[in-house]
């Protein structure tokens, strides 16, 4: 019975996390299609002075920057939709082996994609499957019980109704 509990903490644990991190996605998305929508070359192309006069274009949007890149951002983003990209840095990091050589945008796109199958989908049916082992064992443990019962009354001789 203790493993059901278990499982069914866990499972609701693990839901709560995709929402979550399905939410933090789909406003990175939402972040920076309206990065896009509103001024691709001041938000996409951001140039900055790396050590002293050399200009460096730079793409903010690509998801896990290095720190001079991420300093840019921070600059150029309010404090909530930094936060959001700080979150979907690390919910998409996993993903960063990928195409490494393609636009930002499109990176952050296919990583967010990605991203919802792995968080949305395939630990929504995690969670379903420990749910289902949970209510699994919780079953086998009432009708154990319920036999341990019945074996009793059996042999007392009293055939009552439990109701």
């Amino acid at each position: 019975m203790l493993a059901g509990s278990f499982f069914e903490v866990l499972a609701r644990f693990i839901r709560v996390f995709s929402i979550v991190a399905c939410l933090f996605i789909v406003g990175g998305l939402i972040g920076l299609l309206t990065d896009v929508v509103q001024d691709t070359s001041e938000v996409q192309a951001t140039r900055f002075t790396a050590q002293g006069a050399v200009q460096v274009s730079v793409d903010i949007e690509a998801p896990k920057p290095s720190a001079a890149v991420e300093a840019v951002r921070e600059k150029e983003h309010s404090g909530g939709r930094e936060f959001i990209d700080d979150v979907n840095d690390v919910l998409l990091g996993p993903f960063t082996w990928l195409i490494k050589g393609s636009d930002g945008a499109v990176r952050h796109a296919l990583y967010a994609g990605l991203g919802l199958l792995v968080y949305g989908l395939l630990l929504q049916m995690l969670a379903d499957f420990l749910r289902k082992e949970s209510d699994a064992s919780r079953r086998a443990a009432r009708s154990a019980k319920e036999q341990a019962e019945a074996e009793a009354r059996r042999k007392s001789g009293h055939y009552t109704s439990p109701a």
